[in-house]
């Protein structure tokens, strides 16, 4: 068994994001730095973006009743960022820490709960996924809203949206270019049609005691040429580093993705073209990037999320003081499709990723006049 006192709460370099908390603690929380000084934070947005991911809005989500009301307590001096960091916090209110017990010896199939217990062994923080779970995605949509509006200020929009949801497939490739469209949709699938079918098939999945998996796009507007610091902080690997900070996360693609390995060379190069006397290329299979900087065509990526694994049917599981196998029927209350509460939280954290890619590169200067 390994034991580890470090622990990573904190990236990026010269726009940062720190997170903390607990499912089942006082509150859930982040710190962003870097944010210029003098510039308007927009509280009633960062309000708004919560509502987005909060859970309990629909019968398609978690049953848990959070209001996510958050509280900026520091780095704001009359509506302006005061160049100091941005601290928020997030109370937990509905927290039910019984519906546990059964997993503190018998680790959920699916969860981070054995690999917690191998790490930081008994005393672990294990009601609700302690600091690995979803519930910590709400402070990163706060912090990251603000790098929303600060993204804006500069002509850069960030619009994310539910690909698909099982079998159920968004097929167009055009999608205002509105990065709350999405959010008039239950399902977060830009298609009435799509919409209905996907929530049909989840109430049904609901009605099984399972669970299904979902994939989201984003697209990113506005983003100049030169973006990016290779080779190990390029666009492609920030972006990653902070997706995969997403619990449920799996896998990720920029541009064309898996689909280049069954592609010739002929049929995916993007040629370069004058439009409109700027610098262009005919098609964007790279998805905007290219040697990890930004060529200035749009950033195109799609990430891909597992079901949730808390599902109602009888899992095989072990008790970790017998070593003997038993099974576990998973209380509590969870998300048929995670990847729904999931959109906010890929599009404000690709926010936070950019921020710093941009500071910099030198296009977000350190205080605004």
């Amino acid at each position: 068994m390994f034991y580890s006192f470090r622990m990573s709460f904190t990236v990026g370099k010269n726009v940062r994001i720190t997170v903390f908390g607990t499912s089942h603690g006082r509150s859930v929380n982040a710190i962003l730095e870097g944010v210029p000084a003098g510039f308007r934070v927009d509280t009633g947005e960062v309000q708004r973006w919560l509502s987005y991911r909060r859970p309990g809005f629909s019968d398609l989500t978690s049953p848990r009743r959070e209001e996510d009301n958050v509280e900026i307590v520091t780095g704001l001096h009359n509506g302006l960022s005061d160049g100091s960091p941005l601290f928020f916090r997030i109370e937990n209110r509905n927290v039910i820490s019984g519906h546990y017990d059964d997993i503190r010896f018998m680790p959920r199939p699916g969860h981070a709960d054995i690999t917690m217990w191998y790490k930081y062994g008994e005393n672990r923080s294990y009601e609700g996924g302690g600091f690995l779970s979803g519930r910590l995605t709400a402070p990163m949509v706060a912090a990251g809203s603000v790098c929303l509006q600060l993204l804006r200020k500069y002509g850069i929009k960030i619009i994310s949206f539910q690909r698909s949801i099982g079998h159920v497939h968004f097929q167009a490739d055009d999608v205002p270019n509105d990065p709350e469209f999405c959010y008039s949709f239950r399902t977060r699938i830009p298609s009435a049609q799509q919409d209905r079918e996907a929530q049909d098939l989840l109430r049904k999945i609901v009605k099984d005691g399972d669970s299904i998996g979902g994939i989201i796009a984003t697209v990113v507007n506005g983003i100049p040429p030169g973006v990016g610091e290779p080779l190990f902080d390029s666009i492609e690997s920030t972006i990653s580093r902070l997706m995969f900070s997403i619990p449920g996360l799996k896998a990720i693609e920029f541009g064309k993705g898996f689909g280049f390995a069954e592609s010739l060379g002929s049929e995916v190069v993007d040629s370069f073209e004058i439009r409109d006397g700027k610098i262009v290329t005919s098609s964007n299979n790279n998805g905007g990037i290219l040697g990890g900087i930004s060529n200035g065509m749009p950033i195109t990526f799609q990430v891909a999320m597992k079901p949730t694994a808390s599902i109602r049917k009888p899992l095989k599981t072990i008790n970790l003081k017998t070593k003997e196998e038993a099974y576990l029927t998973v209380r509590g209350r969870h998300d048929p499709c995670i990847s729904i509460r999931a959109v906010p939280v890929v599009q404000t954290m690709t926010a936070v990723a950019l921020c710093d890619l941009l500071s910099q590169s030198g296009f977000i200067p350190r205080r605004i006049t």
